[in-house]
């Protein structure tokens, strides 16, 4: 079960759509006329070298006991499943900055080229609208957007194009959440993967000022925490079977370790980057196995509970969220169910509740395609019955 998860959908999500597929009729999936408008709202390189910080580790925080797992009654009314595409158009659909369009890639018409097309939330079954001809925008992390080619690496920002070299040498970049820095990892892929060490390199947006911060043995980059933290992965030596979770500060070169495990996988930072969500297959001591949240400054660490194990992504809040607001959306993978359920996990109290019933909204994911609005109102997915995007509006 763990592998099938494993290896389905990126952005450190297990699939939802994992589990065996069963179709449900599509009579069952309920349709609503209409949904209310939403409100509006990695990496490598080398310049050149300079000397590394020495990095201090701390110790791994106990875990704490497990959440609290008894579901709330689902919401009367219960949420609906809105139709906005039809003809099975659609896969990998994401969402605009304001949280009111679904936009996909698609050709539409004979001969036409692939762009960017979008549905208002608003106007669910209306003819989708070109968006853009550059597919590539869909990649794009806001008003900005990261390009590779050959050995370079450029930045654009979408709002008024303006384009810029960074010295990234064709290796792509994470930019910060207030948009100041970008970090990105060199790695010699020539050597054997036992030997490989991953320099990791931050500079300003505008690629000045770049310099070497860490190196990891087999290790990589998950995500900018703070202007001042990243959340980075490695081994402590090269015969070490353990991969170690670590948040680097910038300022001084201390790794703090979060977790540890040989499989950890799939790491996700909440958006305030106070919280870390992951997940660990094949342990040896099986309590270790499944979903996990841990606190980024190394304070806290919580299992959670095996029941939940699936999908997971991160809740937005509308005003931006504080580290007692995060909230982990689950799909949870049961292969025998005819349809998906969703849930979520309060990670400061460790509570979950249920949001959908299968009998009262009845849903399948396909392939794990699924995403939460930049507000935190919708999950858009592809419904496995007719392969058109739905979205869903769970209770707050």
């Amino acid at each position: 079960m763990a592998l099938a998860l494993a290896g389905c959908q990126g952005q450190s999500a297990l699939s939802a759509g994992a589990a065996p597929t069963v179709e449900p009729a599509p009579a069952l999936v309920a349709e609503a006329s209409g949904a209310t408008p939403a409100a509006t709202g990695v990496a490598t390189a080398t310049p050149p070298p300079t000397s590394s910080p020495t990095a201090s580790a701390t110790a791994t925080p106990a875990p704490t006991a497990a959440p609290t797992t008894t579901p709330t009654p689902t919401p009367n009314p219960a949420p609906k499943t809105v139709r906005l595409t039809t003809g099975g158009c659609c896969t990998q659909p994401y969402w605009s900055p304001d949280s009111t369009q679904v936009r996909f890639i698609d050709k539409r018409g004979t001969g036409a080229l692939a762009g960017i097309w979008g549905v208002p939330v608003a106007e669910p079954g209306t003819e989708p609208v070109l968006i853009s001809e550059r597919v590539e925008e869909s990649l794009a992390a806001g008003d900005y957007l990261v390009e590779t080619t050959g050995n370079s690496t450029t930045i654009q920002r979408l709002s008024d194009s303006k384009r810029w070299t960074v010295p990234a040498d064709g290796r792509s970049v994470l930019i910060s959440p207030a948009r100041t820095k970008i970090a990105w990892v060199a790695v010699d892929n020539d050597l054997l993967l036992e030997q490989q060490v991953a320099v990791v390199w931050v500079a300003d947006l505008d690629g000045s000022g770049a310099r070497k911060v860490s190196t990891l043995r087999r290790g990589g980059l998950s995500g900018w925490i703070s202007e001042d933290e990243l959340l980075v992965s490695g081994r402590e030596s090269s015969g070490s079977r353990e991969q170690v979770l670590s948040a680097l500060s910038l300022n001084n070169g201390a790794m703090k370790e979060l977790a540890r495990a040989e499989r950890l996988r799939g790491p996700n930072l909440s958006p305030s980057g106070a919280w870390v969500a992951y997940y660990v297959t094949f342990a040896a001591d099986p309590t270790q196995n499944g979903l996990w949240l841990a606190r980024t400054d190394g304070s806290q660490r919580r299992p959670i509970s095996p029941e939940l194990f699936g999908a997971y992504q991160w809740r937005p809040c509308p005003g931006g969220c504080s580290p007692e607001d995060e909230r982990l959306l689950i799909v949870p993978f049961k292969p025998d169910a005819v349809f998906h359920e969703l849930w979520e996990l309060d990670a400061a109290t460790g509570e979950a509740r249920q949001l959908t019933d299968p009998a009262i909204t009845p849903f399948k994911i396909a392939n794990g395609d699924w995403r939460v609005s930049p507000d935190g109102r919708y999950v858009a997915f592809v419904e496995s019955s007719d392969r058109n995007i739905w979205v869903i509006e769970p209770p707050s």
